[in-house]
């Protein structure tokens, strides 16, 4: 794993850490999609519908998938590594943050429930 993906890493967490919190006690609906299992956390760093999903439910995905990458933006922009990468390194550290019950994608694109174990995650995670 390169510095440059380490340090895009750290920012990621920071900024991330930082940004999800708000976004959260914003929406209710999104803490209630997070508990019940309707919405998880992707690899690449942005929120998924696991399933279906009605008009509602992929409006708040999307809303809250295009804040995530205006701050994966400007970080990266800040940082000097590209969007993706920045995503990349947000998605590890947000899957790796998940509590037990709420759903996550594994590398291989299958949905998993997260339990008291650590959560499957990308080699490429730092």
């Amino acid at each position: 794993m390169n510095r440059a993906i380490l340090k895009t890493g750290l920012v990621a967490f920071v900024a991330l850490g930082l940004a999800m919190p708000a976004m959260a006690q914003r929406d209710p609906a999104y803490e209630a999609a997070r508990e019940n299992g309707s919405v998880g956390e992707k690899p690449d760093g942005y929120l998924g519908i696991v399933g279906g999903g009605d008009g509602l439910l992929q409006r708040m995905v999307s809303d809250i998938n295009l804040k995530r990458k205006q701050v994966y933006t400007d970080r990266a922009s800040a940082e000097g590594s590209t969007v993706e990468q920045f995503a990349f390194t947000a998605g590890c550290n947000t899957i790796s943050r998940t509590k037990p019950g709420e759903k996550y994608q594994a590398p291989d694109g299958s949905w998993k429930t997260r339990d008291s174990s650590p959560p499957v995650r990308d080699a490429r995670c730092p």
